[in-house]
């Protein structure tokens, strides 16, 4: 019988995360074997074949982390793993979002990538933040590519700031992004699931341009618009997401795609138990598999 593992990171959690317990609970209650660990826990083997121990062929993996080399091993080792390894690294690239998801019309502020570096930004980029602040002008918002929860998005409101903020990104790779006055604070949150928007909430947040509850946004239901659903499940079936919450600003913009969307906030607010409608997705989509 095939084991269900949720797989989690474990050098940024010492135990399992909350939206990992909401999984491990959700699939409990579905009456499949359940096994939770830590990328850390994982064994992979690439040569003289790829094996994932303690994973087997036919096993099944909720990904819950970022550790896309890992996932793709899991993949050729023959294990299903939602979401894709293919699909996280897309949505944890964040240039890489924006380029697949212009490539195809979707609407989003308007971003330009910084030259890559390979140990510190120095002043060779200075044309570069020239050009982006006759494009962009201030405030802009500058993000690193890889980050969570609004950690490593900043805001420039002169030339100063930000050249300060790209020279302190080191060899980290980043973005520069027009700010949308009118959605600062704010944005919507739409929890994509299989074919269906199956929550979403309003996320409001006076003390900070970014509208993270982790930075002290208030989270209220929201009933999207028939537009602003199709937008969501767009992006996600572009991306290659099973599921995944897809954040949008005002007049329609994509500011984000997560496709490991915290779960708390959006299950609190709307009542709708979003890692049960996960592990129901996982499990239909498994048996149309078999």
């Amino acid at each position: 019988m095939k084991t269900y593992f949720i797989i989690y990171n474990g050098f940024w959690n010492a135990s399992p995360p909350d939206p990992v317990r909401r999984l491990e609970a959700a699939l409990v209650r579905e009456g499949v074997i359940v096994r939770v660990l830590k990328n850390t826990e994982c064994t992979v083997t690439v040569a003289p074949m790829v094996s994932v121990a303690p994973a087997a062929e036919g096993d099944v993996v909720l990904f819950w982390d970022k550790d896309t080399r890992l996932a793709r091993a899991l993949e050729a080792a023959g294990v299903e793993v939602y979401n894709s390894a293919a699909a996280v690294a897309l949505c944890d690239d964040k240039s890489e979002t924006h380029r697949v998801l212009s490539a195809h019309g979707i609407p989003m502020p308007k971003t330009l990538l910084a030259p890559m570096t390979y140990v510190e930004v120095t002043a060779p980029i200075d044309p570069f933040l020239q050009a982006a602040e006759q494009q962009l002008g201030f405030p802009m918002v500058v993000k690193e590519c890889f980050g969570s929860l609004g950690e490593q998005v900043y805001l420039a409101e002169t030339p100063e700031q930000l050249r300060d903020l790209a020279y302190g990104m080191h060899h980290r790779p980043f973005l520069l992004q027009e700010f949308i006055r009118d959605a600062a604070g704010t944005d919507k949150r739409l929890y994509v699931v299989g074919d269906r928007v199956v929550a979403a909430m309003k996320r409001i947040n006076s003390v900070d341009f970014r509208a993270n509850i982790a930075h002290g946004g208030e989270a209220l239901p929201y009933t999207p618009t028939p537009e602003e659903e199709v937008l969501a499940l767009r992006c996600c079936r572009i991306l290659g997401l099973r599921f995944g919450g897809v954040d949008l600003l005002r007049g329609g913009l994509v500011c984000e795609v997560n496709s490991n969307a915290q779960m708390a906030g959006i299950t609190a607010c709307t009542g709708v138990d979003v890692a049960a409608a996960i592990a129901r997705e996982v499990l239909r989509l498994e048996e149309r598999r078999v």
